[in-house]
């Protein structure tokens, strides 16, 4: 089951403000990454679009995934897909650590964790346990999101470029 993706756009908002209308749903701002919007389905499984700006990128930190500006020569980019898997969190790591690829345990603001699985080294996909599974649609809805928004800064990518 896919949950969500992030794709590039030149015009982010107008880009978002599109794909909502064409899914009947609902586009929000996306603070953890600077310029971006989210793009609420308004279904049963939580599922959403990130329409980042171009120019940013998905890199690695300690912390989890970093928003940057990307150096072009070290593969990085901007946009990602989170899936779920049946395993239990230990699985989905072992068998990424077993292909040679970087992988961690991330939370997403305090509010949700992945597991971080770096395809290559280069991609990252987000994959979540069954327990993540309910953390996160529990939470990924255009109502909840308007509240967080609505409370404060927001969640915020670890690390990378600051707002602008």
């Amino acid at each position: 089951m896919l949950f969500h993706a992030s794709i590039p756009a030149q015009d982010a908002e107008t880009a978002a403000a599109v794909l909502a209308e064409i899914w009947h749903g609902e586009a929000l701002p996306f603070p953890p990454v600077p310029g971006a919007y989210v793009v609420f389905a308004g279904d049963e499984r939580a599922t959403t679009l990130e329409i980042y700006p171009a120019e940013r990128t998905l890199e690695p930190s300690a912390e989890g995934v970093a928003v940057g500006l990307g150096d072009p020569r070290m593969g990085y980019v901007g946009d990602h897909v989170a899936i779920a898997s049946a395993r239990p969190a230990s699985e989905i790591a072992a068998i990424a650590r077993a292909a040679g690829w970087r992988v961690q345990v991330a939370s997403r603001g305090g509010l949700f964790d992945v597991v971080e699985v770096w395809l290559e080294n280069r991609y990252m996909i987000e994959v979540l346990s069954p327990e993540m599974q309910a953390a996160y649609c529990g939470l990924m809805t255009a109502a909840n999101w308007r509240g967080l928004l609505a409370a404060g800064p927001g969640p915020q990518a670890s690390g990378g470029v600051a707002a602008g």
